[in-house]
């Protein structure tokens, strides 16, 4: 045997394969690595208070991984207070801004489990009295459900974007995301390797994809973001 024949091959924690042959059920590493971005967005949630900084935020989430056996994230853990809610990107880090006594606080977490699977995880909370604020987060809410009922095994990408951005443009929403999308894919050591939920993205929906609808209603900018999984015959939320 050659030393090239004698090396363990190294591959993803569960089993992924785009188009029909993906599994009936999302893999197990998968559904926990998301209980752990979303418990982690509950407790950035919880920090998010009336003078906390973005970084205060940032530590309460990387206190929860931490403790729940995380040691990595595939990219950094997104926080954004004030004016700082209106940008959601890997080149925005948290800084120092405290959160006001009136204002919105946005998370994103990205935890990469031991077993190499990735969560994906968006939650915002209102701080303060503001009800323009706390109706336009239940109004976002109340799409992305609806968006996410919408999701069919293979369906391309384009149409979910379609129906998602209808939604948000009747109800008064303007989309924030940099990029132009609501979400992308998602696979154990790769995030966008099937691109972005976009207008011009036709690729069949298989797998595991991050559905994240980033959008802003006057002055209040809202998120939320949950992973579903395509599989063979039906569309699972985790």
């Amino acid at each position: 045997m050659t030393a090239q024949h004698s090396v363990t091959r190294i591959a993803p924690a569960w089993d992924y394969r785009p188009g029909p042959d993906v599994a009936f059920a999302p893999p197990p590493g998968l559904v926990a690595a998301q209980k752990i971005a979303k418990g982690a967005a509950a407790a950035g949630v919880a920090a998010a208070v009336a003078g906390a900084t973005e970084q205060d935020i940032e530590r309460a989430v990387s206190a929860y991984l931490a403790g729940a056996g995380v040691a990595h994230v595939w990219t950094i853990t997104n926080v954004g207070v004030g004016a700082n809610t209106r940008v959601c990107f890997p080149t925005n880090p948290p800084t120092t801004l405290a959160a006001a006594e009136r204002d919105v606080a946005m998370i994103d977490v990205h935890p990469i489990t031991a077993d190499g699977s990735w969560g994906d995880c968006t939650r915002c909370r209102v701080i303060g009295d503001w009800p323009e604020a706390t109706e336009a987060l239940a109004d976002l809410e109340r799409i992305h459900r609806d968006t996410l009922a919408l999701c069919r095994p293979g369906m391309p990408a384009q149409e979910l974007f379609g129906e998602s951005q209808r939604r948000l443009i009747a109800e008064g929403f303007e989309l924030l995301d940099l990029l132009g999308n609501i979400g992308h894919s998602l696979t154990a050591g790769a995030a966008y390797l099937h691109n972005f939920i976009d207008a011009g993205n036709a690729t069949p929906m298989w797998g595991a994809w991050a559905i994240e609808p980033f959008a802003a209603r006057g002055d209040v900018a809202v998120k939320v973001e949950d992973l579903v999984w395509f599989g063979r015959d039906a569309c699972t939320v985790l």
